[in-house]
């Protein structure tokens, strides 16, 4: 919803807030154990595995990079040879972190993602609705593109593919996910998580408006 965005959203390496956002996610999810940790110089770290489809350069805008830098585990897939190429070179160092350079969609995204995903992000410009209506697995945290210059209420489609609110918001339902707030992404939590979030209560097709940034709208 537009308070839990307005409460929580801030950038370390993101874009509109999705760092705060999924870090409060996370701190929710390690206080009730649903996420594990471990012990490290007196500090609980959480065991996260992220996967992030549509990763750029690894740094740039990426909704993954924060929770890295604070020990979790990401594979990020880049179908830009040349920001796959960048990609790898800034996380070289880090034996968490695993570069794959491919085209990912719906038929094949299966092979990049299994259930030790904690954290999925898919940002294609185009794909990304089909990427997340054909994934199997069920991340707890799920950040996915999409066009917000459409009408929010309408299930509607870009020129590219690109989903607009209500079409994703079909598909996450489907898949058994709750809409968490909207940032330019959508952010999806598991169903089973719901418990954790006791202030997102509107209906998030009836009451669009209390989740959607309309700012996107006036922007287009």
């Amino acid at each position: 919803m537009l308070d839990f965005y307005r409460h929580h959203a801030f950038d370390v390496h993101s874009q509109n807030g999705e760092d705060g956002i999924i870090g409060e996610c996370v701190r929710r999810m390690i206080n009730v154990g649903s996420i594990r940790t471990y012990r490290n110089e007196g500090h609980d770290i959480p065991i996260i595995h992220c996967v992030e489809i549509g990763a750029n350069d690894g740094h740039w805008m990426s909704n993954t990079r924060h929770l890295i830098d604070q020990g979790a585990s990401c594979l990020f897939v880049e179908s830009n040879y040349g920001l796959y190429l960048q990609c790898t070179n800034n996380w070289k160092h880090n034996p968490r972190v695993r570069v794959q350079c491919s085209h990912v969609n719906g038929e094949n995204v299966n092979a990049f993602v299994d259930e030790s995903c904690d954290v999925f992000s898919s940002d294609t410009d185009g794909s990304d609705l089909q990427i997340f209506a054909g994934l199997q697995a069920r991340p707890k945290i799920v950040i996915v593109e999409i066009d917000s210059s459409l009408n929010p209420e309408e299930i509607l489609f870009n020129q590219d593919g690109g989903a607009g609110y209500r079409a994703m918001l079909e598909v996450a339902i489907a898949k058994g996910y709750f809409l968490l707030c909207h940032t330019g992404n959508l952010i999806f939590v598991r169903a089973d998580c719901r418990e954790f979030f006791p202030e997102i209560a509107d209906d998030p097709v009836e009451s669009w408006e209390s989740y959607f940034r309309t700012d996107w709208l006036k922007a287009a």
